[in-house]
């Protein structure tokens, strides 16, 4: 018995739909559909490992949606980025793998904003409650992940980009009595991931056997710990309503100015008071992100790498 290519011709026009069986203009129809001047003969060719491709860290076919995905999240352009010479942070896998991290459920949820409704109106208190219940997802999501991957790394930066997008983003706000308070500093938890990285640290570094090693607690236990986590850790009302409000007036202060000199102006000016844990958590994360704009700020030396 003989046998035939599986890639014969025939055995090809065979496998077709019936009413192309019979066409011998496949391969032509084909050939006409590529592009002129396709060649494969690079392929025959060995390859040379000491040739590195120049490649656009913001534009390139594989970081396009990443640098997107950073930008969305932190509040800068990709091109914002490319200005400030910054790397790609982080990927928008990892991004996503942190955000989707933690179990929000509608009863948490109900939680969150009725514990923030103690004697404030209720623009302002709907505000604090979104930033008790993001804090509480963060937290969780921050211990997932360390649990995942044994590393802090990712939520480390994402830390770092939630943080700068709290003074990016400022110029969204809401206003209650002439005085306007940033929505989107219900959003920087950087604090409370620290908070959570801490922890995941210091749990990962237990003996493997240890009751207590972030390995062996279920998803029950790493939700009461991200609880407890955030519920020592969240700012009080007033704190917090005093950071929105200064972050709303420091971003409308700067609008004038070209991007990249934002946020140095809030810091000179003392727009942005670098001597709260917010505002220093601040300084920290745009010397590590997009250390271009800060490089000679004074405030930004003494911050570790």
């Amino acid at each position: 018995m003989t046998f035939s290519p599986a890639n014969d011709d025939k055995n090809l026009r065979d496998a077709l739909p019936g009413d192309w069986r019979q066409s011998d203009k496949l391969l032509e129809w084909l050939a006409r559909f590529s592009r002129s001047g396709l060649s494969f003969a690079s392929l025959n060719q060995s390859f040379d490992q000491n040739l590195k491709a120049a490649i656009d860290p913001a534009h390139g076919s594989g970081l396009a949606d990443d640098w997107q995905t950073v930008a969305n999240l932190c509040g800068y352009s990709v091109g914002d980025f490319v200005n400030a010479g910054s790397p790609l942070p982080l990927t928008a896998a990892e991004i996503d793998h942190f955000r989707r991290n933690h179990r929000g459920t509608e009863s948490h949820i109900s939680r969150d904003f009725l514990a923030a409704r103690s004697d404030l109106p209720s623009p302002l208190s709907e505000l604090y409650g979104l930033y008790l219940h993001r804090a509480r997802l963060d937290a969780e999501a921050a211990l997932f992940v360390a649990q995942a991957t044994g590393s802090t790394r990712v939520a480390r930066i994402m830390a770092d980009l939630l943080t700068i997008g709290g003074f990016a983003n400022a110029l969204e706000y809401i206003s209650h009595m002439g005085v306007t308070y940033s929505v989107p500093a219900a959003f920087d938890t950087a604090e409370i991931i620290d908070c959570a990285n801490h922890e995941a640290a210091r749990r990962l570094a237990l003996a493997a056997d240890h009751p207590s090693h972030l390995l062996k607690l279920t998803p029950d236990e790493i939700g009461v710990l991200a609880s407890n986590i955030a519920e020592k850790n969240t700012m009080e009302a007033p704190a917090f309503l005093e950071k929105a409000r200064l972050l709303a007036e420091a971003r409308q202060d700067v609008t004038r100015l070209p991007i990249s000199q934002h946020f140095t102006t809030a810091i000179i000016e003392r727009d942005v008071p670098i001597y709260t844990s917010w505002g220093s958590r601040l300084v920290a994360a745009f010397t590590r992100i997009l250390e271009g704009w800060v490089i000679d700020l004074p405030e930004a030396e003494n911050v570790v790498h």
